[in-house]
């Protein structure tokens, strides 16, 4: 911890600026930071977080102190601060560190935080399928008998994002109001912002797939409208805009404006799990741009059911179908988007129909739109597709 220290003391001289400035910044008294920078004491991982913010400008060497104080804080309350933070940014470096840190310590409660954080990790990893992660989690819950609120509602939480994962959506209403009255009840204000807006997210996601489309709505705007000074709620504020793009997927200048905020706010960030929530959007933003036909000069695909559907628009629909028999062969099936895309590309309204059957049975009601709009102009004109699926 001295050479960190070192560092940040170096490098407040290096800027001209007085400790007592920065520790109103940081909300704590003089003396109280004096006694931190000489290792009295220790920073409370938050306003390491704020002080990093204040002193770099490199997202790199943000990251490295960060990562670095994590590895020499003696506060086990700091390393299960790190282990949400970590989580909630997608720094999934950072959270490694907390959790290797957790398992440890001799400190009951944090080694509990990791053995729940662990399963976290593995998901945002990908390391685990959803069937996989939602048996673990189920048989670590069975097999250590948890004593703090913060990690059973925790688990609670990746049961959600378990059956998220496995489109899995059953509206338990209840469940989640009672869940968000225990959230409540905990004393980090900043755990409370997190798990609400976690359990938020899900659930709007959830209402969207039932096409509960306003009551969705209104739970992605209760998430962007959360205080997040530090930034911690970042990737769920950008999950909610996201949401918002795809409910108004028939509205095109409405779906793109959500879909480039969320893609504006991914640019600032720099971790994995970042950098593939943002190949999410832009691929939803070209799926947008192709089934209105709208700015298609410069379409980011990086799911070959969409190269499927700009063939399909563009006329080739052979190729359309090539490329998804091939990946049919590879994977074994296809999802019920694919499977809407060869109904279309091959004009089989069965297939189309099949699509729709198994969006229903995948609790997604609200994306079988696409093969039931295609259908009811199948319906109307007697032709399968003329270019304009919106």
């Amino acid at each position: 911890m001295k050479y960190w220290l070192f560092k940040v003391v170096d490098q407040i001289d290096f800027q001209k600026k007085s400790q007592e400035s920065i520790s109103k910044e940081l909300g704590i008294s003089g003396p109280a930071f004096s006694k931190n920078l000489s290792g009295k004491s220790e920073l409370n991982f938050l306003n390491v977080v704020k002080l990093v913010e204040l002193l770099y400008e490199d997202p790199l060497e943000k990251n490295y102190m960060i990562h670095e104080f994590c590895k020499k804080t003696k506060s086990k309350k700091n390393l299960r601060i790190a282990m949400e933070y970590g989580n909630a940014l997608g720094d999934l470096e950072l959270l490694r560190i907390a959790i290797q840190r957790g398992f440890e310590s001799n400190n009951s409660k944090t080694y509990e935080w990791a053995y729940i954080y662990e399963l976290v990790w593995l998901r945002a990893k990908k390391i685990f399928t959803a069937e996989k992660l939602l048996t673990e989690t189920e048989n670590r819950k069975k097999s250590k008998v948890l004593k703090n609120e913060e990690t059973k509602i925790m688990f609670d939480i990746l049961t959600l994002y378990s059956m998220y994962d496995c489109r899995d959506f059953k509206l338990l209403d209840g469940y989640i109001q009672t869940l968000q009255e225990k959230i409540s009840e905990l004393p980090s204000q900043f755990i409370k912002d997190i798990y609400s807006s976690r359990v938020k997210e899900w659930y709007a996601y959830a209402l969207l797939m039932d096409e509960q489309i306003e009551k969705s709505r209104e739970l992605c705007h209760s998430i962007l409208n959360v205080n997040d000074e530090l930034g911690y709620l970042r990737l769920l504020k950008i999950s909610a805009l996201g949401y918002l793009g795809e409910s108004y997927v028939e509205n095109y200048e409405q779906s793109l404006w959500y879909l480039n905020k969320g893609i504006e706010m991914l640019d600032q960030l720099s971790y994995e799990k970042a950098e593939n929530r943002k190949k999410e959007f832009l691929n939803m933003r070209s799926y947008i741009r192709i089934i209105h036909q709208k700015d298609m000069y410069d379409l980011q695909i990086f799911d070959v059911g969409e190269k499927a559907l700009l063939y399909i628009v563009t006329g080739e629909k052979e190729k359309a179908a090539t490329i998804l028999r091939k990946y049919e062969k590879e994977n074994g099936s296809l999802s019920p988007m694919k499977l809407c895309y060869l109904g279309m590309a091959l004009e089989d309204r069965k297939l189309l129909e099949k699509s729709i059957e198994l969006f229903y049975s995948q609790g997604c009601k609200f994306y079988s739109y696409l093969p039931r709009k295609i259908l009811v102009d199948i319906n109307k004109n007697s032709i399968i597709y003329k270019g304009d699926a919106k």
